[in-house]
């Protein structure tokens, strides 16, 4: 059930990193007072929308893990070498 929670604040940081950069360019094109203060806030949207990205991708990853078959390992069968011939001669080919 906790993946829903992690699911749910990505979508919100996803939105919300989305509404800042809407703003930002809107503040932008209205008026060029903010030339060097709009690409300093797009930066931290930015990062926002892709923590949020980055939280649905952790919650995708715990749903699917969570419907996973539990099975114990299967035990791996040693196989048996072949005797190697010893060799009569260094240069036996």
């Amino acid at each position: 059930m906790r993946y829903w929670i992690r699911e749910l604040m990505g979508w919100f940081l996803v939105g919300v990193g989305l509404y800042v950069m809407i703003i930002c360019v809107g503040d932008l094109l209205s008026t060029k007072e903010h030339i060097l203060t709009v690409p300093m806030v797009a930066v931290i949207a930015i990062m926002i929308f892709r923590g949020g990205i980055h939280l649905l991708k952790v919650a995708v990853a715990a749903r699917l893990a969570s419907q996973l078959p539990v099975e114990p390992p299967k035990p791996v069968k040693q196989r048996a070498e072949p005797a190697r011939k010893p060799a009569a001669t260094p240069w036996d080919w």
